[in-house]
């Protein structure tokens, strides 16, 4: 029975760390960092790149998905924070919906690194790498349950507990002066 609670117990941990299956790779090749294509240019090696979605166009050609990058955590699920190695586009064949791929929401994209784009961000120039996806993950919104604000008597449900002090005037006091 130990063993079987163990083993269980192995499975479920396991279970909850791990990639997607949509985002898990089939080769042994070391997927390249985002990092690297800072120093490196296109090089059509296979990649697992994440962030927030910035923008997102709807093409000819497929739909483009402009991102921020974070860094991914051990499930590949962006891990939001101040510090960014920049932006990257997400070139998706078929259809995307934006009502659904808004920005603000969370996306992983497994494919490769081919190509780059020169475009703007506002008005200063940028050079977007652009990952041609064969999957993409989008993560569901993770909404934090709203903090419940009582002004509230804390006595309120136990007006037993409450001691209140009792001042005892006699009615028929005489002061001497």
């Amino acid at each position: 029975m130990n063993r079987m609670m163990l083993l269980l117990t192995a499975l479920v941990i396991s279970g909850c760390a791990s990639i997607p299956s949509d985002l898990q790779t089939n080769t042994e090749q070391a997927l390249l960092p985002f990092s690297a294509t800072a120093t490196n240019g296109p090089t059509g090696q296979n990649v697992r790149w994440g962030g927030e979605i910035a923008k997102i166009q709807n093409l000819q050609e497929g739909s483009l998905l402009e991102v921020v990058e974070f860094s991914l955590n051990s499930t590949g699920r962006p891990v939001k924070s101040d510090t960014s190695g920049g932006r990257f586009r997400i070139l998706v064949s078929g259809f995307i919906d934006p009502a659904i791929y808004v920005p603000g929401r969370l996306v992983t994209a497994l494919g490769n690194f081919s190509t780059t784009e020169d475009d703007k961000v506002g008005e200063q120039s940028y050079v977007f790498p652009v990952l041609h996806a064969q999957h993409l993950h989008l993560w569901p919104e993770v909404k934090e349950s709203p903090t419940q604000q009582c002004n509230c008597d804390p006595f309120f449900l136990h007006r037993s507990l409450m001691m209140r002090p009792i001042i005892v005037v006699p009615a028929d006091s005489k002061r001497s002066d």
